[in-house]
């Protein structure tokens, strides 16, 4: 996408977009079940505790592709054709999920039968085809919660984009998928040549390997600390956290956050918008800077986040905190084989976005460095203890407004193919990472680096954030004003360029 995807108070796309049937939904329909069941891990029952109208569980990647020549809606129309004949399904894909009450762990049920027309869609935007109808309709699917009674997830083969181009939405029940693994699917989906023609589906794919191996491909164990051991370093990383909360240390603890406008009751409606940074510019600062890449993403994000709550005079005197998932796998195990959450100061507070920038750096190296003090067990506890909040929040009527954030939103960066990729000789030019919402977090911005490009996807609260579009169009001026100050080695009259790139901004309204 040349330009971000953004929303607007105009109806939505979907309430106009022409949608050619592939097959036919029969309303209360339900797909027949094997006998066959067993029970989900506690970590996928989670996401269907949490499954609600006002916050459904499901993940998504939007990925825009411009064919070489050939007309977008042959090209879409014959996509549609070659899915619709995959009927060889992969078992993550018949899994039918029967919701059960906390604590009582979710069960899987093997689904005898599953019906493609249903779960493929073929739709046309109308005219003209821009990033404002795109986003009207992406919004309004990624609000829809996945049918419970059919295997959850769905694929929209979108044509009618202008520029010759179509797009294609994938969306799927966090319970079957995490947002790594989906991204992994999704690349080995889709073909490293254009001459390749048209990959196996998703749906057809089996569950991407998340064992790391090691040389004759082994299972890596994970080393276990003894009771006295982990009770020890756990007690010892409390109480750093403890200090850090009384000190001018950068670490930051729990429950520091401050409420804010996006700390609020979540409702159905969902607004999503999109935004694409070179990934040389991004690295670039960070080399100039003596930062990371991670440091300049969330310090453009917190630019861009302070500027839009300054609009509407909702910016917190203290720094906002975000969560960041980062891996907490042993030495020699998969990255993605264990996650937990990170805390980072986000330094909203500081309006000079070079002093930003290093107050953002100094507080990821110190929860970095904690990490590393902490043994793996004791990290595993305090994630599965920081997501505790979330679930109360979710299942306790008025808990919103009781429960101080742990965190502010939440900003995950997932590592995406590097290599381009086609489908049906398209390229892929965008791919946009859709997340969930917690009540109590009405944002969450997810990006995707991939083939020299990070692509970001804002998922809101449509009730809270209702110009969440500004964020994408902030984030690339972030971008500008600190490449402009941190490359001539100064930065004096950051308010004054603010003001410049508002106005610029205003202009493009």
């Amino acid at each position: 996408m040349g330009s971000p995807m953004c929303g607007c108070h105009r109806p939505c796309a979907m309430d106009v977009a022409d949608e050619f049937t592939v097959g036919g939904r029969v309303k209360g329909e339900i797909v027949s079940r094997s006998q066959e069941r067993n029970h989900l891990e506690v970590d996928d029952s989670f996401w269907m505790w949490l499954e609600s109208p006002e916050t459904p569980m499901h993940v998504a990647a939007l990925a825009i592709f411009e064919p070489d020549g050939e007309p977008a809606t042959v090209v879409a129309k014959r996509i549609v054709m070659a899915f619709r004949d995959r009927t060889d399904i992969a078992s993550r894909f018949r899994s039918l999920l029967e919701k059960r009450r906390f604590p009582r762990r979710a069960r899987r049920l093997g689904a005898d039968d599953v019906e493609i027309d249903f779960h493929l869609r073929h739709k046309a935007l109308p005219a003209p085809g821009g990033e404002l109808e795109l986003a009207q309709l992406i919004s309004r699917l990624h609000s829809i919660q996945l049918d419970l009674r059919r295997p959850m997830w769905e694929v929209h083969v979108i044509e009618g984009l202008e520029n010759n181009r179509f797009a294609v939405y994938i969306k799927v029940h966090h319970a079957l998928i995490n947002g790594v693994d989906a991204v992994r699917l999704l690349g080995r989906a889709l073909a490293t040549d254009r001459e390749s023609g048209i990959p196996d589906p998703v749906w057809v794919m089996g569950r991407p390997s998340r064992i790391a191996s090691v040389a004759d491909g082994a299972r890596v164990p994970v080393p276990r600390s003894s009771r006295v051991r982990l009770l020890a370093a756990s007690v010892k990383a409390a109480n750093a956290l403890r200090k850090a909360r009384r000190t001018d240390s950068p670490l930051v603890g729990p429950f520091v956050a401050p409420r804010s406008p996006l700390n609020t009751v979540v409702g159905p409606q969902r607004r999503v918008c999109t935004a694409s940074i070179d990934l040389s510019r991004i690295k670039r600062l960070a080399k100039v800077s003596r930062t990371s890449v991670n440091d300049v993403v969330l310090a453009s994000c917190s630019a861009a986040l302070r500027r839009y709550l300054l609009d509407s005079e909702g910016l917190p005197d203290r720094p906002m905190i975000a969560g960041c998932p980062v891996s907490i796998a042993p030495q020699g195990a998969s990255p993605d084989s264990s996650v937990g959450m990170m805390l980072a100061n986000l330094a909203t507070d500081v309006a000079d976005p070079v002093d930003r920038l290093q107050a953002i750096s100094r507080s990821v190296r110190a929860a970095k460095e904690h990490q590393a003090t902490v043994p793996h067990g004791a990290l595993v506890a305090y994630s599965i203890l920081a997501m505790l909040p979330h679930t109360l929040r979710q299942l306790v009527p008025g808990a919103v407004e009781r429960i101080p954030p742990m965190h502010n939103l939440i900003i995950s960066n997932v590592p995406g193919p590097q290599q381009p990729l086609y489908l049906a000789g398209a390229r892929m030019v965008g791919l946009y990472p859709l997340s969930l919402l917690f009540q109590g977090e009405a944002l969450n911005i997810t990006l995707v680096s991939q083939a020299g490009r990070m692509d970001f996807g804002f998922t809101a609260c449509r009730s809270a954030l209702p110009n969440v579009q500004r964020l994408a169009r902030y984030l690339e001026d972030a971008v500008d004003e600190l490449e402009a100050v941190v490359e001539s080695g100064h930065s004096d009259g950051p308010d004054r360029r603010v003001r410049t790139a508002r106005a610029l901004s205003d202009d493009r309204r």
